[in-house]
């Protein structure tokens, strides 16, 4: 093999260790769009309540929650409030609304909230 081809391989896998650093950035740009709105609008029985500090740290979901801003967190926070039916079974399983980090909604339909 020549010089030229064994630079070229080389540069492509150390090119790959890097791979990884712009999502952990840009994590908090994958804030799930219009949970606030399918908080408001939930009224399925199926919620799970999930404990961030149980998802690993390079865990996508735990990644954009810990880059989540306070605004993000308070809208979704009101989201939860404004559907009294979700409020009432977190209520009712003794979560504090205070403490509510996150939610995704799952392809069948049904919700994590995510707590600190």
């Amino acid at each position: 093999m020549n010089r030229i081809s064994k630079l070229s391989i080389i540069a492509a896998f150390s090119s790959l260790t890097f791979v990884g650093i712009p999502s952990a950035q840009d994590a908090k740009m994958n804030w799930p769009a219009e949970i606030e709105q399918t908080v408001r609008d939930f009224k399925g029985e199926n919620v799970t309540i999930v404990n961030v500090d149980t998802l690993s740290e390079q865990n996508q979901t735990r990644m954009w929650i810990d880059h989540g801003t306070a605004e993000q967190r308070a809208a979704l926070q009101a989201a939860v409030n404004a559907n009294s039916e979700l409020a009432a079974k977190l209520k009712g399983q003794n979560v504090e609304m205070d403490n509510i980090a996150g939610a995704e909604q799952s392809a069948d339909g049904s919700l994590t909230i995510y707590m600190r």
